[in-house]
């Protein structure tokens, strides 16, 4: 069996998938002998598991991606992953989306899709800087934003609260984000990593086929959820982890150059390594 260290956030949707993959055994049918270690919640560290050598792999939007290259960490990417990135107002937003003050990470991906999917949805915002989505909230409840950008379960928290969501990332012909393995670990693990993928993908469509109150269950018990919370996710459904386009990537990058993000192009070639 190959030994995989991985380091998730147990309050991220998207860690569900692995956590039942390790609690369901589907990892140890495929051979891996996984080592799952979880924050228990988001602590906004910049990925220092991953960056520092003691998880094997991340998840994430493709800036964190760059941004781990541009640190001199040396990875690549192995498949996309589910969308959840959400545009989302707060109870009392303007029916006339233009200039509306959101509240956005400064390291995330919004610039760019404000540049391509959400140029005709809203115009002129006015982005306010709050890169702790915890921050964000406060700010939407004390009328400081009208709107932010967010993933589960923040998304549920601002619509059972009254808003609702001006945008979704699934929406988009585009996937940015990513599963990206560290490059050694990869080189000297391939079947592995293309193992990892497909326990991944089985856990995921063990839970699209189950019913909503086990879906209910399932986020209770792998992620802490409360019930109020996990029921926002009985008609949730992952997307089937699958090849990252190359020109993603280059898209990802080339706007992160013009805007100063990273001071260099990389090569997609050899940075995207599909395992499928």
């Amino acid at each position: 069996m190959v030994k995989i260290n991985l380091n998730l956030i147990k309050k991220n949707p998207l860690s569900l998938t692995s956590i039942l993959a390790d609690k369901q055994g589907i990892f140890k049918k495929y051979n891996i002998d996984m080592n799952l270690y979880l924050d228990e919640d988001f602590f906004f560290k910049g990925n220092v598991e991953f960056l520092e050598g003691r998880s094997d792999a991340m998840m994430g939007d493709t800036t964190f991606f760059f941004y781990m290259l541009e640190k001199g960490k040396k990875a690549v990417i192995t498949s996309n992953l589910t969308r959840t990135i959400n545009l989302v107002g707060g109870k009392d937003l303007p029916k006339d989306l233009n200039g509306i003050r959101v509240g956005v990470n400064r390291s995330g991906l919004f610039r760019l899709f404000l540049e391509n999917d959400l140029k005709d949805i809203i115009r002129n915002p006015k982005i306010v800087w709050i890169n702790n989505t915890y921050d964000r909230i406060q700010a939407l409840e004390s009328g400081e934003i009208d709107a932010l950008v967010a993933i589960e379960p923040f998304v549920s928290k601002v619509v059972n609260n009254g808003g609702k969501v001006i945008w979704d990332s699934r929406n988009s012909d585009k996937n940015l984000v990513m599963w990206c393995f560290d490059e050694d670990f990869y080189n000297n693990n391939k079947e592995a990593v293309k193992n990892f993928h497909k326990a991944v993908n089985e856990a995921a469509e063990l839970f699209n086929s189950s019913s909503s109150e086990e879906k209910v269950n399932y986020f209770m018990e792998c992620c802490g959820f409360p019930r109020e919370v996990a029921e926002s996710f009985k008609n949730f459904s992952f997307e089937i982890n699958g090849d990252y386009r190359k020109e993603d990537f280059n898209l990802c990058q080339e706007w992160m150059y013009r805007e100063g993000e990273i001071k260099r192009l990389y090569d997609a070639t050899s940075l995207v390594k599909n395992t499928k």
